[in-house]
């Protein structure tokens, strides 16, 4: 497509300002939680000496691995020529730049004392999957700045940009999954399975954020935008979703084989979380959006489509809530073999709410990146004003 194709929205609305006001609100309310508790001491948040990591860490997390999954449309047409998605490139890379910084800076104000930043960089541990994290946070911008100033200046340089910036989103999801699973007094987390999975969940749930915002973008701007391709990106969640669904049945076929990991999975499926597993990463994630986007009727409608993809989103925020809270409620098993008791509880799941602070700050990092890609697609000519499929092509329908 030509530069003249794409173009910036006018952001004179009434529905503009007002989502932009809202948006704010919420940044607001963040900051000030953010001062709350750095004035206050974590105290006055529900984390414990146990749960450690709470739900700003969740939505950071979520946003961070939704930032590489959708980056997947520019990945699409640059690295495997997937024409028809050449329009969306720009859109792509900005809104992985968005969540991107969504996710870090909840990442950064939820620390315990994000001031002393600095000593971190300076006195780095490189046997350390943070450590690590640092450059691929980082890292993982740069690419996708450099991706897009290459689609908008310097053509001849998209191929190697995007290139760079797919090879740097499975690197960074793996990075993150990776986290959780080298951990081997964690018997929730260590898996050789969890980034495999990440990577998956980042796929599917960047590719419903990008359809959910493409589908509101071109409606409320009055643009049009081929069925075709809403048709197309609904086909790569059901793929994606299937591939998380198969890398879960795997994990839970391995450790089943496993006496060492019985325990744990049965806590994990009828334990105090089990809910959250059965009801938000199981049936929420993944068999809802299946089950809609499978019937005939419904995944070729709008209506159905936005459903399942909502549901695809809500589902990642899940998995990652049951694999942070979940993996760190479970007892740790400092002896193996022998029943621990004492005043520290040992021996014991923990228990954990998130209190209102903790959510204040977590969806003020979600407004953060909402203001950005707001301010994106105002300021720069990221979509196209008609976004159309190429003549004879036609995605499959369930």
């Amino acid at each position: 497509m030509q530069l003249s194709d794409f173009t910036t929205i006018e952001g004179r609305s009434f529905g503009y300002w007002a989502l932009m006001g809202v948006l704010g609100l919420f940044v607001l309310l963040g900051a000030g939680a953010f001062l709350y508790v750095e004035i206050m001491g974590h105290g006055v948040t529900n984390m414990n000496n146990q749960v450690v990591w709470g739900a700003p860490h969740v939505f950071a997390i979520a946003l961070l691995v939704m930032a590489s999954g959708a980056l997947n449309l520019a990945s699409m047409a640059t690295v495997f020529g997937a024409s028809h998605y050449k329009q969306f490139r720009r859109f792509s890379a900005f809104l992985a730049i968005a969540l991107l910084a969504g996710g870090l800076i909840v990442l950064l104000l939820d620390l315990g004392r994000p001031e002393r930043l600095l000593l971190t960089m300076i006195h780095m541990n490189f046997g350390s999957m943070f450590t690590w994290n640092v450059f691929l946070y980082s890292g993982f911008m740069v690419l996708c700045f450099l991706y897009l100033w290459a689609m908008m200046e310097h053509e001849k340089w998209v191929k190697v940009a995007g290139s760079s910036a797919f090879a740097g989103r499975l690197i960074l999801t793996t990075g993150t999954g990776s986290i959780f699973g080298v951990i081997q007094a964690r018997e929730v987390f260590h898996s050789a399975i969890t980034a495999p999975t990440f990577i998956a969940v980042s796929l599917s749930s960047g590719t419903a954020i990008c359809l959910l915002l493409l589908m509101a973008t071109y409606r409320q701007t009055g643009r049009e935008m081929d069925e075709k391709l809403v048709h197309g990106m609904r086909n790569m969640m059901v793929f994606f979703l299937l591939a998380v669904a198969y890398l879960m049945v795997v994990e839970k076929f391995t450790k089943s084989y496993s006496p060492a990991f019985y325990e744990v999975e049965a806590w994990i499926m009828t334990g105090p979380y089990a809910l959250l597993y059965w009801g938000g990463v199981v049936t929420l994630g993944i068999l809802l959006p299946l089950v809609i986007l499978f019937n005939p009727g419904w995944s070729n409608t709008r209506g159905g489509i936005t459903t399942a993809a909502l549901c695809a989103v809500l589902g990642e925020v899940a998995f990652v809530a049951h694999v942070l809270i979940a993996g760190q409620s479970y007892p740790l098993d400092l002896f193996p073999g022998y029943n621990i008791s004492s005043p520290f509880l040992d021996g014991q799941s923990a228990s954990y709410s998130p209190a209102a602070v903790e959510y204040m700050l977590g969806f003020g990092g979600v407004a953060l990146a909402g203001i950005l890609y707001l301010l994106g697609i105002r300021f720069f000519r990221l979509l196209p004003d008609k976004a159309v499929a190429p003549e004879g092509w036609h995605p499959w329908s369930p």
